[in-house]
């Protein structure tokens, strides 16, 4: 296996890993425009210092990638130190447990010590989209990653590599929203990641047959991070409640509960197949 960083014009290798070969061509399709948008928005952050790392085997099949920038463009809302930050590690399903992983994290380790550290934001007890493993922290904790912010499930984690200063995790925030019959839905997405853009196109499809405001929120811009304490997950009537990537049926049910609350059946449209 070798781990080798990749240039501006090799973003197909990334493609290739985000959208294996595990997801179904209908779903490719759909992702197809949030695919470009990554890539245009990798090209873009390569000029602040992000770089993309792949791992191929001896046959030169791609096994995983890692993605890491200087920790004031994270692309989570994350603030203070100085170290790298890595925004996202993904080893695709056939390599799990043979090493991938370690020799990605590894490379990255040796480029953050001239930064003083690496940092990255982990989940405990928490799985994206309500299966996948996502960036569990005990993963990094096996390799010296100590916890030094948290809310909820997720952890941020930090390896010390001589810096001065530990980075702090902008919390989650509930914020005031003007009253309405109708229940505001925010789906918070980013250009970093594909599937949070997929995420909005199909939660936004469902809950079209609901009696709800659905408002798809970028968080590219860091202010927009600051204003919400989240990157992608989704907001009932200002409430954070999903602090990651979520199903329909997780939504659906959020919405439902807070009908509930409220003493009244939420009206809805005529199912439409999606």
């Amino acid at each position: 296996m070798s781990v080798r960083d990749l240039d501006a014009e090799e973003l197909d290798l990334v493609e290739g890993i985000c959208l294996g070969p595990g997801v179904p061509p209908k779903w490719k399709e759909v992702m197809a425009p949030c695919m470009t948008i990554r890539k245009e928005w990798i090209k873009a952050m390569m000029k602040r210092g992000l770089g993309v790392t792949i791992a191929l085997d001896t046959r030169g099949e791609k096994k995983g990638l890692i993605e890491y920038c200087p920790v004031e463009f994270a692309s989570e809302p994350i603030t203070g130190g100085t170290s790298l930050f890595i925004n996202c590690m993904w080893v695709m399903s056939p390599s799990w447990g043979k090493g991938t992983g370690k020799a990605l994290l590894s490379h990255v380790i040796e480029k953050a010590r001239s930064y003083g550290g690496l940092t990255v934001l982990g989940y405990e007890s928490d799985k994206w989209f309500g299966f996948m493993d996502y960036m569990p922290s005990r993963f990094f904790k096996r390799f010296d990653f100590q916890e030094v912010d948290r809310d909820g499930s997720r952890v941020l984690l930090y390896l010390d590599l001589g810096g001065k200063e530990n980075p702090l995790l902008l919390p989650s925030k509930k914020r005031t929203v003007p009253e309405s019959d109708k229940t505001l839905v925010e789906i918070l997405f980013n250009s970093q990641c594909p599937w949070s853009g997929w995420m909005v196109d199909k939660v936004a499809r469902n809950l079209e047959r609901y009696d709800v405001v659905v408002k798809p929120i970028n968080t590219d811009d860091r202010s927009v991070r600051e204003v919400y304490g989240l990157s992608r997950g989704v907001c009932i009537n200002g409430v954070p409640a999903l602090k990651r990537m979520g199903t329909v049926k997780e939504v659906e049910a959020l919405v439902q509960e807070v009908a509930s609350r409220k003493g009244r059946k939420l009206s809805g449209k005529k199912n439409k197949k999606t």
